[in-house]
């Protein structure tokens, strides 16, 4: 009985001093959590000037826009972006009223948060993989609404906001430690709209991309 208590004493004590130098190695207090945005972490900021061209309606389109953001080690993008029509997309429709179709036209654009992830992005050509989460707003114009009008003959017929999400895929090369440049596609998910003349299938599509991107790399 007396040897029973001494070993359970002895293996008490072994515990309690194993416990305590667990403790001391792996004190939490000494140990910092890691996360994205620590400060042992590599953060840039960058610019980027985008080409896409993509089909409006049926439409061949270019939309310009640009992006701007962060780089975390080397890797991770986080960002805003906007993007907007710049030439002219034209269809046939239909204005409130009218029972004969007419040429009516698309303004509109679109922006949010971007997201992304590099693969190898020190080699000189790598793989990036963007994605856009927002909203947008479309408008169907009549140019000639107000003919006896020669400075402002525009009228709005219907508009409308809508989500988006856009993912993507380019191929980057590294041209210079601060310029890159990327060409790939985009897939443009359209949800939400309330138009008459136009639908989310309309808006919706496969988008070729030229990107200009500027920061330190």
């Amino acid at each position: 009985m007396r040897k029973l208590i001494h070993i359970t004493l002895i293996m008490c004590l072994s515990s309690s001093v194993l416990g305590q130098r667990y403790m001391d190695t792996n004190n939490p207090q000494d140990e910092e959590v890691k996360s994205l945005l620590s400060k042992q972490n590599d953060l840039n900021a960058f610019g980027a000037l985008d080409l896409k061209i993509s089909d409006l309606k049926d439409e061949r389109a270019l939309l310009v826009g640009a992006y701007g953001g962060f780089i975390i080690n080397r890797r991770y993008l986080f960002g805003v972006a906007g993007y907007g029509i710049v030439t002219n997309v034209e269809f046939e429709g239909l204005v409130p009223g009218d029972v004969n179709p007419k040429k009516l036209h698309l303004h509109g654009g679109y922006g949010g948060i971007i997201i992304g992830g590099t693969i190898a992005p020190k080699e000189l050509v790598h793989i990036s993989f963007p994605i856009i989460l927002g909203a947008g707003s479309l408008e169907v114009v009549d140019k000639d609404f107000f003919m006896n009008n020669p400075a402002d003959s525009e009228f709005t017929v219907e508009n409308s906001v809508f989500f988006v999400a856009e993912p993507g895929i380019e191929v980057e090369f590294n041209i210079t430690k601060y310029f890159r440049l990327g060409a790939g596609a985009t897939y443009r998910y359209v949800s939400g709209l309330e138009l008459d003349n136009v639908e989310d299938d309309d808006i919706s599509g496969t988008t070729a991309i030229l990107s200009f991107r500027f920061g330190r790399f």
